[in-house]
């Protein structure tokens, strides 16, 4: 399928995170002029938060600055937020980002669900908020440290922290078992690991409501800890929920088989990354850093086709929900692999040092 006008000239991505960032990087250069749309100065890698936390790592070693990197590609950076769409441009804080074709890489946000005290919770979902967990960290050693949300980032935070803090570490989840977007049969694995640190998990505890030393649980238990983390979902950055297209459980914006976004007035404008809902053959494409990679690929090679007026090429999945794939960061420089329903454990160390390599060449390809 190929769009009304064959030869668009002018490509706004808005976000530079894996998504954006890839796209930027591999469609430069090319027959069209790109203008990368984010207000940070800098691109990160969120897979390090974690390592960052407690001190494994660097700011030099998971962020790279936007504007070198985007003289070096010929791309232009408006460093402002995206606030709406127009027909035919992006309306930042300051300027008005004029389009052939929209590419939306905006990522996602911390989802509290609306339980009281959450939002005074730290995370590691942002830069600035896993800044903040560290400084605290250091300054006052907390004692106990509860994560709520057992899913990858809770699973890798509980276990650097393990490692790195003396202090008790608990994880509390709301579903019934630990890992809960992973198979049914990767969670057992991950419960072995986590008693053998000495990591406590409870499973089908629901927050009520979040105090300063007390987690009010809704079966009427409170636990008391000293800092409690927060890794217990996403939900869509508000651009995303203002935009006029179909969206799944009202976040998440619908795709077509190209990643064209679903809905009024579409035809010009593309989903990627975390924000979007791409649902191919009856898979769900998972909200992976892999997935968001193999994204930018695809949309790179068709934005030369649309440029050349040539039909668009669909998307593949490659790491759908019922089959995710991921590398599992345990701590002591140990690591296991997931890819569907099985689990590799061995050489752990291997593991641990190829995800290490991954995540660290990220952000190195940026600078």
């Amino acid at each position: 399928m190929t769009m009304s006008r064959s030869t668009p000239r002018k490509v706004a991505v808005v976000g530079a995170g894996i998504a954006g960032a890839e796209l930027v990087r591999k469609a430069l250069p090319g027959p069209q002029e790109i203008t990368l749309i984010e207000p940070k100065g800098q691109i990160e890698c969120q897979a390090l938060y974690p390592e960052y936390l407690v001190g494994s790592v660097s700011l030099e070693d998971l962020t790279a600055p936007l504007k070198p990197f985007c003289d070096r590609v010929g791309a232009e950076l408006v460093k402002e937020r995206a606030i709406r769409l127009d027909d035919n441009a992006v309306i930042c804080d300051r300027s008005r980002v004029e389009f052939d074709v929209a590419v939306i890489a905006t990522g996602a946000t911390q989802n509290y669900f609306g339980i009281k005290g959450a939002d005074k919770t730290f995370t590691v979902n942002t830069l600035e908020g896993v800044v903040k967990a560290r400084e605290f960290l250091e300054k006052k050693k907390p004692e106990s440290i509860t994560i709520i949300g057992a899913g990858l980032t809770g699973i890798e935070t509980a276990c650097v922290l393990k490692e790195k803090i003396n202090a008790e570490i608990g994880i509390l989840e709301a579903k019934d078992r630990i890992l809960p977007q992973f198979s049914p049969k990767i969670s057992p694995y991950l419960e072995k690991e986590l008693a053998r640190r000495g990591i406590d998990f409870l499973v089908s505890r629901r927050v009520q409501e979040v105090e300063e030393r007390n987690i009010l649980l809704t079966d009427g238990s409170t636990m008391r800890c000293d800092m409690a983390i927060w890794t217990a979902g996403i939900k869509p950055p508000e651009f995303i929920q203002s935009l006029p297209f179909a969206k799944k459980d009202d976040e998440w914006i619908m795709t077509d088989e190209c990643l064209r976004a679903l809905g009024r007035a579409s035809e010009k404008v593309f989903i990627l990354g975390d924000s979007a809902w791409i649902e191919i053959g009856g898979h769900v494409a998972s909200k992976t850093a892999v997935e968001a990679e193999h994204q930018a690929g695809h949309m790179a090679g068709n934005l030369i086709r649309l440029a050349e007026g040539k039909p668009l090429q669909s998307y593949s999945i490659i790491a759908p929900t019922n089959a995710q794939v991921a590398l599992i960061s345990l701590g002591c420089n140990r690591a296991m692999g997931v890819y569907g329903d099985r689990c590799f454990t061995l050489p752990s160390h291997l593991l641990h040092s190829l995800k290490s390599w991954i995540d660290k060449s990220f952000i190195e390809r940026f600078k």
